[in-house]
C-alpha cells in the first residue's frame, strides 16, 4: 500500500463528518418513532391499539401508517441532503 499512513493519534469515528452526524441523527429519529409505535401496538397495550380514533380506524393502524409516512419523509430528507 502506498497511501498515507494515519497517525496513531487518529482513530475512526462514526461521527467523523457532518454527513455522518446527519445520517446517525435521522436513524435515531426513525428508531425512536419505530420503537414507540412498536411498544404502543404490543400485547401490553392491545386495548389502546384497538381504540378507534379516526374514521373508525384503530390507533394501531393509524400509527402503522404514520410510521410508513415518517420513513418516507426521513428517507426524502436523507436523499435531498446527500444527493445534491
Amino acid at each position: 500500500m502506498t497511501g498515507p499512513k494515519p497517525s496513531e493519534d487518529q482513530h475512526w469515528s462514526p461521527f467523523s463528518t457532518s454527513q455522518a452526524k446527519w445520517a446517525w441523527g435521522l436513524l435515531a429519529v426513525f428508531a425512536i418513532i419505530y420503537f414507540g409505535v412498536a411498544v404502543l401496538t404490543s400485547a401490553e397495550f392491545a386495548d389502546l391499539a384497538a381504540t378507534e380514533v379516526v374514521l373508525g380506524l384503530p390507533l394501531g393502524f393509524v400509527l402503522g401508517m404514520g410510521l410508513i409516512v415518517a420513513g418516507l419523509i426521513i428517507t426524502r430528507i436523507y436523499l435531498s441532503k446527500f444527493e445534491g
